[in-house]
């Protein structure tokens, strides 16, 4: 273990895992935030054109107060493109689209996969090695969340199967993003500017949609609790967002990926305190198991960075 503490500190891991924690509670909440603003009567589609609007615009603010807006460079436009279509619609159409042919259990299952798609994808691609302490985490982070879902998830029909397969999209579009994300952002952006650039693609795009289904629908045209969903979500997604471009920056896509068991975990203990759901030995089992995840995955992080460090230092050597 201190071995594992002392690669902590020395590869500056530090600020990604907080992160890291940081925009996984963020998103664990929009579930409950979701609940609020669709019970009020909010359209899907209308709710998560404002939300990516809102955020689009609020972190475009910060990033020129802080630093500078994002340019409309080729390689910012890629970024914008591919983060907005993988990471923030995909998942968000295919979760929509089973939401009611599917229990609640078996998409958390689904999603619980976006890390082990990840690292799968940059192995095959070649953008990472095999790495045991790797495996190791991604493995045990995903029996932490069978821990979760096993005991009382099932499929409602002999048929679910189909949607079930369907739903695997959603961790490979989540991959996608992650990978693309740690590749090509751009260097010089900050992350507030590349959140606010994707989100307002997103928006565009979703506005699109939205006038194509003929259901345009203003804030105004909801009540307070659908108004208070809808700005509870809004600083969610940007709070995630710019997360996800400052980690994958500094730690990478596997890293980033295991953000999603922190999700599952903060998407049940925010139902618990607004809801008054309760918190079963099951949960609290899972929790010690992905925090004990989470430290496998920093240290083969911290090993994945210091093979990187060495391999830079010997090619300036032979240079």
């Amino acid at each position: 273990m201190k071995r594992l503490l002392d690669e902590f500190r020395e590869n500056r891991l530090m600020l990604p895992t907080v992160l890291l924690l940081l925009g996984g509670i963020s998103y664990g909440s929009l579930f409950t935030a979701n609940k609020i603003a669709i019970d009020a009567g909010f359209p899907f589609i209308a709710y998560s054109f404002w939300q990516a609007l809102f955020a689009g615009v609020v972190t475009l603010v910060l990033a020129t107060i802080v630093s500078r807006p994002p340019s409309l460079r080729k390689e910012n436009l890629r970024v914008f493109g591919l983060v907005a279509v993988f990471g923030f619609l995909g998942p968000l159409l295919v979760v929509t689209y089973v939401a009611d042919r599917l229990p609640p259990a078996v998409l958390t299952l689904c999603a619980a996969l976006i890390p082990a798609a990840t690292y799968t994808l940059t192995l095959v691609l070649r953008f990472d090695r095999f790495r045991w302490l790797s495996v190791a985490g991604v493995l045990l982070g995903f029996g932490g969340i069978l821990l979760i879902v096993l005991p009382t998830g099932s499929l409602p029909d002999a048929g679910a199967w189909v949607w079930v397969l369907f739903s695997l999209l959603m961790p490979l579009c989540a991959a996608v993003n992650n990978v693309a994300g740690a590749r090509f952002s751009p260097v010089g952006v900050s992350a507030l500017a590349l959140c606010g650039g994707m989100m307002i693609t997103a928006a565009l795009l979703l506005l699109i949609v939205m006038l194509a289904q003929g259901e345009f629908f203003l804030p105004t045209d909801a009540d307070s609790s659908g108004l208070w969903g809808l700005l509870w979500a809004t600083a969610g997604q940007a709070i995630t967002y710019s997360c996800f471009f400052e980690i994958v920056r500094r730690a990478g896509a596997l890293f980033f990926a295991q953000l999603n068991y922190v999700v599952v975990a903060a998407g049940i203990f925010w139902a618990s305190i607004f809801f008054g759901a309760a918190l079963s030995h099951w949960v609290w089992a899972a929790v010690a198991v992905l925090v004990f995840s989470l430290v496998l995955i920093n240290a083969g992080t911290a090993r994945g960075l210091r093979e990187q460090a060495a391999r830079y230092q010997a090619e300036r050597s032979d240079q």
